[in-house]
């Protein structure tokens, strides 16, 4: 934790200001303290990272483990060059940047940026650009821990582990926020997303991606095996998720493709020419594998739907109501068989 983050932060249970209370240092930063509010609430600085999360209830802890697990298992894969790159190269597609020279224009505007749900940090470093701005980069799970090892020495990006739901930070403190690939792992991604933007500042841009409902067949299978896999170990739910991979790896094997002739409303299928592998996936069983990443990697995906106690899909009528309710100003919006990518300007 670098000294300076203290001056930004208040006590996500009463919103009084902290003290700092350094207790071991290394080089510029605090690797080990504590936080202590006015009203003497007090949270601990670990491994570099002040640990202000305080929802206790089992689900909350369910979900934020199963997401510590998967990162605790897979953060190399995930800080792969490949992965990145791909990563990077998605989100640009999604939100309408098209190329890094657009967003790094967009930065240069911007004096302080939340990352909300940053993984193992990838998109912090991803915005941390300009370095005359400040980036917030937040998660609720141990992930937080790899991003900092990872990128704790970038001067301008400050890690902390922290719920979206009661963020330490004042309000309108943010004119950029990210949560891509998040809110639908909280406890209600629309509370979620209307605490994000209490915190954004006038003519602040919000940044959001949801996964997007599926098919009724699809619907149906995914909730029907989320009730038995939410209940396993982690150890039990990672082989089931490496057997949905395995079977998407060998569905791909066949080679073949099937053509739907006309549109089928109930099922919500369009009429075309689908690769079997994929065609199953979408509209069937999640079943993820890619060619293109690790194979622990495409477990890893499987395992981020099927054990997580949160775990949700939204319609793009929902997302925008949304944006809608809380002032925010759609100016861009992305839908895809995956998700819902939305950018909005708060007036």
């Amino acid at each position: 934790m670098k000294e300076l983050l203290v001056e930004y932060l208040i006590c996500p249970k009463c919103r009084k200001n902290f003290t700092l209370k350094a207790k071991k240092k290394v080089g510029n930063e605090i690797v080990e303290g504590e936080l202590v509010c006015l009203k003497r609430h007090r949270f601990p600085i670990s491994k570099g990272v002040p640990r202000l999360v305080i929802d206790k209830s089992k689900i909350f802890i369910k979900t934020e483990n199963s997401f510590s697990a998967k990162w605790k298992n897979y953060n190399k894969t995930y800080h792969g060059k490949k992965w990145v790159g791909g990563q990077k190269k998605w989100f640009l597609e999604r939100f309408g940047w098209n190329t890094i020279s657009n967003l790094n224009k967009f930065l240069k505007t911007r004096t302080r940026v939340l990352d909300a749900g940053t993984g193992v940090g990838n998109s912090a470093k991803l915005f941390s650009s300009n370095q005359k701005a400040d980036v917030f980069a937040i998660d609720a799970s141990e992930s937080i821990t790899f991003a900092y090892k990872k990128y704790g020495k970038i001067p301008n990006i400050h890690f902390l582990q922290a719920d979206i739901q009661r963020l330490p930070f004042k309000k309108g403190f943010f004119d950029f926020i990210c949560s891509d690939q998040v809110l639908h792992h909280t406890k209600n991604t629309e509370s979620s997303f209307k605490a994000l933007t209490k915190l954004l500042a006038k003519k602040g841009m919000i940044s959001i991606y949801v996964y997007k409902i599926k098919g009724p067949m699809r619907e149906f299978a995914d909730n029907f095996i989320r009730k038995s896999t939410v209940k396993m170990t982690e150890k039990q739910c990672i082989e089931f998720s490496r057997d949905m991979a395995l079977l998407g790896k060998n569905l791909s094997k066949i080679k073949k493709t099937i053509t739907v002739p006309k549109d089928i409303p109930l099922l919500q299928i369009k009429a075309g020419t689908y690769d079997v592998q994929r065609f199953i996936y979408w509209n069937f069983l999640k079943c993820w594998w890619s060619k293109d990443v690790p194979f622990e990697q495409s477990v890893a995906t499987n395992f981020d739907w099927y054990f997580p106690e949160y775990a949700y899909r939204h319609n793009p009528k929902e997302v925008k109501k949304w944006f809608k309710d809380s002032k925010i100003r759609i100016v861009h919006f992305n839908e895809i068989e995956s998700g819902i990518s939305v950018n909005g300007k708060k007036p």
